[in-house]
């Protein structure tokens, strides 16, 4: 019953982390069409470009979403070779930490930017939660391989 359990929750965990794939996909195509209009309604890009010096750094954040993406909608439980799987879980988790320095880095920016204007910038939650997600995905991959680290 318990080991039942606690496949289940490692599926969830897995849908999860696709939930979180289409999401990332979601802010790379967001920010490569520089926002969304479909008649009244209208999604801003994440970043102004009014306020944008470097348009490249943007373009590889957006395209590392992509690839982040791509890695989190690898099956890790059915990677057939083991020595596979730890190279690509090792990318997962380079990855990941890269991530979460993005995420560091536009709050970074975004301070700076409001404190050149001299303004306070908006509390970082969005961030934060993307921060924690990607880092969490570590520990899904990890255990959707290999479940019997949980006991």
């Amino acid at each position: 019953m318990e080991n039942t359990k606690t496949l289940q929750s490692i599926r969830y965990a897995r849908w999860a982390s696709l939930a979180f794939a289409a999401l990332c996909v979601g802010l790379g195509m967001l920010e490569l069409m520089g926002g969304f209009h479909l008649g009244p309604l209208h999604i801003a890009p994440r970043w102004n470009p009014a306020y944008v010096t470097f348009p490249v750094a943007l373009q590889v954040e957006c395209w590392f979403f992509f690839f982040f993406a791509a890695l989190l909608l690898i099956p890790w439980q059915r990677t057939p070779n083991d020595r596979t799987w730890r190279i690509w879980f090792t990318v997962l988790c380079v990855a990941a930490f890269i991530f979460a320095f993005a995420m560091i880095s536009e709050v970074m920016a975004k301070n700076y930017i409001a404190n050149a204007q001299k303004m306070k910038a908006r509390i970082p939650v969005f961030q934060a939660i993307l921060l924690f997600v990607s880092l969490g995905q570590i520990p899904i991959a990890l255990f959707s391989r290999k479940p019997e680290l949980l006991d």
